[in-house]
């Protein structure tokens, strides 16, 4: 999978989890500030997204960054169905996710520039769900005839210029090239 270059995307390192979680966390720390260095959370996130990025094969860890927001983090993985996607494929994803639980807010169907079908869905997890807090966009998209799924997904602890993010995101997500 091909992508564009996104200003305000930083992809980080692959090459081992301390890795990942080191460059993760000090991106969010230049980003936020140097006081958010000694907060726990940032280390603890940072983690986190390393270990599950590391677990699932991604092929891409990252950092979303714009003026206006606080810094997400953002992991794609590139998956393999044993048939190929029909025409349906998008909306019977798009009516799965919809039915998937009161936490998610929304889920739309949209084509990247390629006319590939992407499912967006958005989430909003608190404190007591179990997952981690804040919001979350996933981008599901869809080889047409082929047997691939690009998953991004991208995760703020604060929500704090979510849309600006989620702008980010439609941008690269827009890009996909499964050449």
């Amino acid at each position: 999978m091909k992508l564009a270059g996104v200003d305000g995307i930083v992809p980080v390192s692959l090459c081992s989890v301390d890795d990942t979680a080191a460059e993760l966390a000090a991106l969010m720390v230049a980003r936020r500030g140097p006081e958010s260095a000694h907060d726990p959370g940032v280390g603890q996130a940072a983690r986190e997204a390393a270990e599950l990025a590391h677990a699932e094969g991604a092929g891409l860890v990252a950092v979303a960054t714009h003026p206006d927001a606080d810094p997400a983090v953002l992991v794609a993985v590139v998956s393999t169905s044993d048939q190929p996607h029909g025409s349906t494929t998008a909306d019977a994803l798009r009516r799965h996710l919809a039915a998937a639980g009161p936490d998610i807010l929304d889920v739309t169907e949209s084509r990247t520039e390629r006319g590939h079908p992407v499912v967006i869905a958005e989430r909003l997890a608190a404190a007591d769900t179990g997952r981690a807090p804040g919001c979350q966009l996933q981008a599901i998209v869809i080889e047409p005839d082929g047997r691939r799924l690009a998953v991004f997904t991208l995760h703020s602890t604060t929500g704090r210029g979510w849309l600006e993010l989620a702008v980010l995101l439609g941008k690269l997500v827009s890009s996909v090239d499964f050449g």
